[in-house]
């Protein structure tokens, strides 16, 4: 059997280890644009904020040793009638044969129609997914005395800490009531938000970016009733699923990614998919889950590499908790499952109860306060959610709860 896999980030690995165990046989072709195996781009921020080394961003992992060899290039499409893989690379167009196909080719930024954009992305606005971005922020930050991250969701508020003590001043821009929206409740997001702002961070909440101004540097970012002074601006307004090559090959596509069945085939059924690339679904109530999270990566990935390299039974793929943990200056927030806005709104009967307590017996030295909430459905017990914010343990916590 020869296999192909489409891009090699979380589910492409996972996928990878599961081909050999299953089938250790298979030939296994790997496609993927990056100088380097992986990139661990959720540790950018604490990169940018000289916590983590630059080298330690990127690995490679001697695929030749895996039995799989890597051809550096960015797939276009698949001719799915002939079986082939047509791919782009610095010498040319080219294609590889294969049997089975799996697409892991995970996000892109969503860069929103803001005025200005086109003017200073790159420059002195930046999104922050990649080692080139890294670069271009660091440098950036060399020549600037105050800046602006958009969104206040987990990368951007890892952002605003890591630029805040490069910067006289930070602020952050976020169009929702409330920082980390979607992921917590606003009355544990307050807690948090009290922190952020003690911290040094200006927030400006229920305000949407309008324009960057300044001509030819970055000046300003500006919404429909403040400007902020800005040297530098960082977007952190989300993630797309990228897609175009399964659109280029006539596969179904929604808004939020690569349709795929419960087994991780797209349409084709020898060619599935997996990673932040499709549209994936809540183990819940496996309505759609619009989070792209490389732990959810990694678990389809494995499952579909499993799939891809048996010669037998398949198994489904149960769906995510859309569990995540992000810890910005001393504060740790974890969270799981639905908020309670959202397990509303998809019918359920919430209620919730709310712990705040230390992490310790009261008698030990150096102890640490903690706020857990725990969302669940009245009628029947079953939990729906929780959410966690403190200096230490909230990931443990919420693990057990996923």
């Amino acid at each position: 059997m020869k296999i192909v896999i489409c891009g090699f980030g979380s589910a492409g690995y996972a996928a990878l280890t599961s081909m050999r165990r299953i089938n250790p046989g298979a030939q296994i072709v790997i496609i993927d644009p990056k100088e380097h195996d992986l990139i661990h781009p959720c540790g950018l921020p604490y990169s940018l904020e000289g916590i983590v080394p630059e080298s330690d961003l990127t690995q490679d992992i001697n695929l030749k040793r895996m039995g799989a060899e890597k051809i550096r290039g960015l797939v276009k499409s698949i001719d799915r009638k002939n079986k082939r893989i047509i791919y782009s690379s610095e010498d040319g167009e080219f294609d590889v044969t294969y049997d089975r196909a799996l697409i892991s080719t995970g996000y892109r930024p969503l860069i929103p129609p803001i005025k200005g954009i086109k003017d200073h992305l790159n420059k002195s606005l930046f999104t922050l997914t990649s080692i080139n971005d890294l670069k271009g922020i660091t440098d950036r930050l060399e020549a600037s005395s105050c800046g602006s991250v958009v969104g206040a969701g987990a990368i951007g508020l890892e952002t605003a800490f890591a630029m805040k003590d490069k910067l006289d001043k930070i602020s952050v821009i976020e169009m929702k009531n409330q920082i980390l929206p979607g992921i917590l409740d606003p009355d544990i997001s307050k807690n948090v938000e009290k922190y952020v702002s003690t911290s040094g961070i200006e927030l400006h909440l229920n305000k949407t970016a309008e324009s960057f101004s300044g001509t030819p540097d970055l000046y300003s970012v500006k919404t429909a009733d403040i400007e902020i002074k800005s040297d530098i601006a960082v977007l952190a307004t989300g993630f797309l699923a990228n897609t175009s090559a399964a659109e280029a090959s006539d596969l179904e596509v929604c808004g939020n990614g690569i349709v795929v069945n419960k087994f991780l085939q797209t349409a084709d059924p020898d060619i599935f998919a997996a990673g932040d690339c499709i549209s994936g679904w809540s183990v819940i109530d496996s309505s759609e889950l619009k989070a792209k999270l490389a732990t959810s990566a990694y678990k389809q990935g494995s499952l579909a590499g499993a799939n891809i390299a048996s010669e037998g039974t398949i198994h489904p793929y149960r769906g995510s908790a859309g569990t995540f943990v992000t810890k910005f200056g001393e504060l740790e927030v974890a969270g799981t499952g639905f908020t309670t806005d959202t397990a509303k709104a998809k019918g359920f009967d919430v209620l919730a109860g709310k712990i705040s307590t230390h992490i310790q017996p009261d008698y030990f030295p150096d102890n640490r306060e903690i706020t857990v909430k725990v969302i669940f459905d009245r009628s029947s017990g079953r939990i729906l959610g929780a959410q966690a914010a403190g200096e230490k343990g909230t990931a443990e916590r919420i693990n057990i709860i996923s």
